[in-house]
């Protein structure tokens, strides 16, 4: 695998953002890391009105939290290569992949969320929404999934064309497990869809996307 890229990143609970206990490496990003707590706190997991349907925005983010499941890390360098990062994600996805939970039961609540703070406006395109892009489908077909958030994510609910769940204070790119209901990202691509039938079973994408309709 060569170089792990992602060894000088940094993993913390998220909750250690309110308690003022982050790795002193990261000092120079309390604004930052602050922000991004606070968008997680009373954003991602808050009803929204916008959403179209009952409960929080992201339903899983609130038990993830409460068990330490939710990773936190920052990349500081500026003007990072696309191939860099992308070799950084790879091999944090890995890492994932043996991170504790391990279990079927709860592995799904668990995530890594990497911030690019020092992004530059016109580097977020290159380096966040194209590399998700492109990792998309080896993680589905891992049973993984890849998001990108940045503040000017052009990414639409599932339910409401103008509601923009993606858009956070602080770049970033974040790593979880494939849930059932994640159907909707992928309906449409053909690879993608392969993918989640080889995790949940075959499911009819056009009919459930009528439905929803």
């Amino acid at each position: 695998m060569g170089k792990n890229a992602a060894a000088d990143i940094s993993l913390f609970d998220i909750s250690e953002i309110v308690l003022n206990n982050i790795p002193p490496v990261y000092s120079p990003y309390k604004k930052q890391l602050e922000g991004f707590s606070g968008w997680v706190h009373n954003f991602l997991i808050k009803p929204n009105p916008g959403l179209g349907r009952t409960g929080a925005v992201c339903p899983y983010i609130q038990y993830s939290k409460e068990q330490k499941f939710f990773k936190v890390g920052i990349y500081t360098e500026p003007h990072p290569s696309q191939e860099y990062i992308i070799d950084l994600i790879r091999n944090m996805k890995e890492y994932f992949i043996e991170m504790f939970p391990t279990a079927d039961k709860d592995k799904r609540f668990k995530a890594i969320t990497i911030l690019f703070p020092n992004l530059q406006d016109d580097e977020i395109e290159h380096i966040i929404d194209a590399i998700q892009l492109k990792l998309k489908p080896e993680f589905v077909e891992l049973g993984l999934m890849i998001g990108q958030f940045h503040e000017n994510c052009a990414q639409p609910g599932l339910r409401n064309a103008n509601f923009r769940p993606l858009q956070s204070p602080v770049p970033l790119l974040a790593i979880r497990f494939m849930v059932e209901t994640d159907w909707l990202f992928l309906a449409g691509d053909p690879v993608l869809e392969k993918a989640y039938y080889n995790n949940f079973g075959s499911i009819n994408f056009g009919r459930k996307k009528e439905a929803l309709d």
